[in-house]
């Protein structure tokens, strides 16, 4: 009994010093913000959009509901934190997107108020379903391999649709967790004048390319051959439904374009447009900020060659300045584990980012819309679920497993809410590898 006495004893004292440390300590001062969420003219304000603050130094995320007058309330630990908002709404069939971030809300006083300026945008028909780029182990353990990149472009809608005017760009800088000289007073300056850079060069198909609904197409960005052969846990793109980036004539380092395998169809071969320096796109592996380009009233070729749409960053890189409203579809990656990461990608085209984890053959998946998947009669008893490739805490929220789905003969529809942080999640392998 006495020990007993005594453990409680000591249990007690150390919650009080706890505590008294706890109280004394200004890092555990609380502070209470008031986020509210502004809406374009001629919108209203929603009850429930689900407010995020994102602690810059601890990494901790507080989520709460915004209110009938699109208020959303906070009780946290002192220190700077970045808020973020997403709505989607449904009306007439047409999909709208609300997106914001706040960056710097200075939570350091007793009561903070700060507002989420929300951009509207359209839901996409052509989604990126998968993005692999951070490569694979070597089989020797001697390191990794990482010239095997690819995207799946999925059609979303319930139509089939031309593609042939698409275009694939990066922003550069190339790494989230790079210098980025583009924020100026902690904004990235070209979000007020209306277009995001295209870094390098701009990758097309010369041919028509149409896309069924429910369908998919394959592009290897680098490395178009059967990689297998090579390194075990890599991707093998010998096939003929395949597309590939191919254009010697601008790009000509072989380890990134080997001769693409006999099986793609030179037709499958998407040419670029290249304007920066170097002899291959240099896609990051870590971290890029990847898009899809249409554009609009006037060609590529014609964009490209116009010098009113070239900008430069520093004194050797060349970009474009491609309108917003041209992109398609994007994501943002960032490096996890960095604390330095910053955004590229304005809120209108991802109002968040994905964590990756390169060199592990881990790939960038989009999750499915459960409830829009569920609701199509004839995915009845097609729909396969416990889904399990989830890495490192992230997965699916679904639950569904959207490829082993797929091969039952059912049809996904893709989370798409032009937030990357609630539309994909970290696969632990390319969905190529199935």
């Amino acid at each position: 009994m006495r020990k007993f006495f005594f453990a409680l004893s000591i249990l007690m004292l150390s919650l009080f010093v706890y505590s008294c440390t706890e109280k004394d300590n200004p890092q555990y001062e609380l502070s209470k913000v008031k986020i509210q969420l502004v809406y374009p003219e001629g919108y209203n304000t929603s009850e429930g959009v689900e407010v995020s603050l994102k602690n810059t130094s601890t990494g901790a995320v507080f989520t709460e509901k915004s209110s009938a007058e699109g208020a959303a309330l906070f009780e946290v630990p002192k220190g700077i934190y970045e808020a973020s908002a997403s709505e989607q709404r449904v009306v007439d069939a047409e999909v709208y997107l609300f997106n914001g971030v706040n960056s710097n809300v200075n939570a350091s006083a007793e009561n903070v108020e700060a507002v989420i300026n929300l951009d509207l945008s359209k839901g996409g028909s052509v989604v990126i379903k998968e993005l692999y780029v951070g490569g694979c182990p070597k089989d020797d353990g001697s390191g990794y391999f990482a010239r095997d990149q690819y995207v799946i472009l999925y059609n979303n809608s319930s139509a089939t649709l031309d593609i042939s005017d698409f275009a694939l760009a990066m922003v550069n800088p190339y790494n989230s967790q790079s210098t980025n000289n583009d924020y100026v007073d902690g904004e990235l300056f070209y979000a007020s004048q209306g277009w995001i850079p295209a870094g390098n060069g701009l990758w097309y198909f010369e041919n028509n390319v149409k896309l069924e609904s429910g369908k998919q197409i394959v592009i290897a960005i680098c490395g178009a051959v059967d990689n297998t052969k090579t390194y075990s846990q890599s991707i093998n793109y010998a096939n003929s439904e395949y597309y590939c980036c191919y254009d010697i004539e601008d790009y000509n380092l072989t380890s990134y374009y080997p001769t693409p395998s006999e099986l793609i169809p030179t037709e499958h071969y998407l040419k670029v447009y290249s304007y920066g320096l170097g002899k291959a796109w240099p896609l990051s592996n870590s971290s890029p900020a990847f898009y899809i380009v249409r554009p609009q009233g006037t060609t590529l070729k014609d964009f490209v060659d116009n010098p009113e749409n070239e900008n430069m960053y520093g004194s050797n890189q060349v970009r474009r300045k491609v309108p917003v409203e041209w992109v398609v579809d994007g994501i943002e990656v960032f490096a996890k584990g960095q604390s330095n990461n910053q955004k590229r990608l304005l809120p209108t085209i991802d109002a968040g980012y994905v964590e990756m984890t390169a060199k592990m053959g881990y790939t960038l998946y989009r999750n499915v819309d459960k409830e829009a998947t569920e609701a199509i009669k004839e995915n009845e008893g097609k729909l396969v679920y416990n889904y399990s490739l989830g890495v490192e805490g992230s997965t699916d929220p679904s639950g569904i497993d959207a490829e082993a789905s797929i091969k039952n003969g059912a049809r996904i529809i893709y989370k798409d809410t032009n937030n990357s942080t609630v539309d994909f999640h970290l696969r632990s392998k390319a969905s190529l590898r199935n």
